[in-house]
């Protein structure tokens, strides 16, 4: 079960996007590098990681489609160490309808706001990623930039 912000004595989930596990795997991105795996490190520590569906298939077509990122087998390697370590949302069908919503609503691209709606409906708190506004809130789900200050 995923406990929200209201949960009792419970952590608030904190999910992730794609750049942050890419960048986690990605040595060549220097501080970038260091900060997605200091990140996920802290997240799995506390018990707090979050991912979906998405981000996991997102982050498989990125790893391997780049040359000598990861190879297939250490990228289903990778993902199912990551599920392991966290919970992971599914795609839903009210996901995908609060996501077409919040495009006209907030302006967002299509799948960022998949990003953000699996974060919304599974009581997210916190969503790292680069592709938002730093320290906006938006409907409950606060944005973090763990990169803001490595570009």
């Amino acid at each position: 079960m995923i406990a929200t912000n209201g949960s009792q004595g419970a952590p608030s989930r904190e999910r992730i996007d794609t750049n942050v596990l890419v960048y986690a795997v990605d040595r060549s991105s220097g501080l970038k590098h260091r900060i997605a795996s200091d990140l996920l490190d802290d997240l799995v520590a506390r018990d707090v990681l979050t991912v979906s569906a998405q981000v996991l298939n997102e982050f498989y077509s990125v790893v391997t489609r780049k040359k000598g990122l990861m190879l297939h087998e250490d990228a289903v390697r990778y993902i199912r160490a990551t599920a392991a370590a966290s919970v992971v949302l599914p795609l839903t069908l009210s996901g995908t309808l609060l996501a077409l919503e919040a495009v006209a609503r907030h302006g967002f691209s299509f799948w960022d706001a998949l990003i953000w709606s699996a974060a919304r409906e599974g009581g997210i708190s916190t969503l790292y990623t680069e592709d938002f506004q730093h320290g906006r809130e938006i409907e409950g789900v606060r944005i973090v930039a763990p990169f803001a200050l490595a570009s």
